[in-house]
């Protein structure tokens, strides 16, 4: 086990004696609990420690024991006192050179702890599968990490504690959660309809990356799969996916229906399908429904913030939200004059619902592809007052703050946030990488590469910048 209290360095330079004395408190707080549950203080690693325990069980209950303790503890004192830590937990081979441990197990650990969040708990693998069925606490899996200086990618879990929600992650058949969603086919009277088809693809893209299980391939990567006919487990072999979802669209008038199927890969069989025959006012609420009825069909069980931000629609105007479908359509184009007239229709969206995040996040998309820096970042900074947990908005506000202002700490602060909020989001791991790549942290730059060609495997950006690190190392 590796513990860290979060944002100590920061605490100490805002008040060095207290974080002195927070240090001590929580030495304290956990030296009792290593020693209840058997556990050996290998050393202190400055604001944390290096515990051997008997067994990953062991470990894992300490670490459950301590947050819940943090926790309580942080509800009584005021937020300056409050101390939040990262623990990770990993189970491997060891070398002992006296009172010190070395080896890669050790390694493992310090690569683990960082992705705990404050407060949380993270285990390899390793962990997961000697705890999983110990536990009254669900493990949501973080899916494969690159860890640096680890060969292969490592599975990491967190541990879901009673005051966060549950998110329940299948483990067997975890490639399942691997989603790509092809272009719906247009079978609408009007060809023209056809911005409807592509804008409700990206919606459902969307709305499933919402759930944070799922990993689902960008859209850039599923449009070379329109009109093409091929068996799905070939589509899934290409796009390294085990599940897809595909279906038609067809809009007449003021209806709208969508059909819809989910199907195994390997097995090719239809694991959900669905046929929605709605009028247009309904259809803000199909994607939810579909996210949820996936999430079903796959067996991930969703938090109560989830299924929250599912229902939670981004606009309730139904003409603002066809004027953000098209916008989004011709920004997808990237060409100037796409760009141009999908502002325009931004511009209209909001105008309809001024409250209509998504749309100022799609103009400051556009703005970003015509370098125009300040109308950019106004509006990013509208979406982002209108709705925080807006993870577009932080990756548009990511880049414009590293192109544009060269604020390399902002930009970085911005597309973490934005990751974290959307793991799915592969062009937010771009711009990302691109960032680490200014600051001459190339391995990061290669690990976040590396995420986004596996959510969007096609994208040429990505994989030219990943040959070009590739080449320089």
């Amino acid at each position: 086990m590796l513990t860290d209290i979060a944002g100590y360095t920061a605490m100490t330079q805002a008040d060095e004696q207290l974080a002195l004395e927070l240090l001590s408190e929580h030495a304290l707080l956990l030296r009792d609990r290593f020693a209840g549950h058997q556990g050996r203080e290998v050393k202190g690693t400055g604001d944390g420690f290096l515990v051997e325990f008997q067994s990953a069980l062991d470990a894992v209950r300490c670490a459950i024991e301590i947050q819940e303790a943090l926790h309580e503890r942080n509800a009584t004192v005021p937020k300056e006192r409050a101390l939040r830590l990262r623990i990770g937990i990993h189970l491997g081979d060891i070398v002992h050179r006296g009172e010190d441990v070395f080896g890669d197990g050790v390694n493992i650990t310090s690569r683990v702890e960082p992705l705990a969040e404050p407060g949380g708990i993270s285990l390899s693998r390793q962990v997961y599968d000697q705890v999983w069925n110990k536990l009254k606490l669900p493990l949501a899996s973080l899916g494969e990490q690159e860890l640096k200086n680890v060969k292969a990618p490592i599975e990491v879990f967190r541990v879901v504690l009673p005051w966060e929600g549950e998110t329940v992650c299948p483990a067997p058949e975890a490639d399942r959660l691997r989603i790509a969603v092809l272009p719906l086919v247009n079978i609408s009277p009007d060809p023209a309809d056809a911005y409807f088809a592509d804008g409700m693809t990206e919606e459902l893209i969307y709305s499933l990356s919402k759930v944070c299980c799922f990993r689902v391939i960008a859209q850039t990567s599923v449009i070379p799969y329109r009109g093409v006919k091929k068996p799905a487990s070939l589509i899934g072999r290409e796009l390294r996916v085990g599940t897809l979802l595909e279906g038609s669209v067809r809009k007449a008038g003021n209806r709208v229906r969508i059909t819809l199927q989910l199907i195994d890969v390997q097995s090719e069989e239809h694991l959900w399908s669905e046929a929605y025959d709605r009028g247009l006012e309904d259809l803000l609420a199909v994607q939810s429904d579909v996210a949820q009825r996936v999430a079903e069909a796959l067996q991930v069980r969703l938090a109560p913030r989830e299924k929250e931000r599912l229902d939670t629609q981004a606009t309730g105007d139904l003409d603002a939200y066809m004027l953000y479908l098209k916008g989004r359509h011709l920004w997808n184009v990237r060409t100037e004059d796409g760009a141009r007239t999908a502002i325009e229709l931004f511009r209209a969206a909001i105008a309809l619902d001024p409250a209509y995040a998504l749309a100022y996040s799609g103009m400051a998309d556009a703005y970003c592809l015509l370098d125009d820096r300040p109308k950019a970042m106004e509006a990013a900074e509208k979406a982002l007052a209108l709705d925080p947990g807006l993870a577009e908005a932080h990756a548009s506000l990511g880049l414009i703050r590293e192109q544009f202002s060269k604020d390399i700490a902002g930009a970085e602060e911005e597309l973490k946030r934005a990751i974290a909020l959307n793991p799915s989001y592969a062009m937010a791991r771009h711009w990302y990488a691109i960032l680490l790549t200014v600051e001459g942290r190339n391995e990061e730059a290669l690990a976040q590469l590396r995420k986004a060609l596996e959510l969007d495997p096609f994208s040429p950006v990505s994989a030219a910048l990943a040959a070009e690190l590739l080449r320089e190392s």
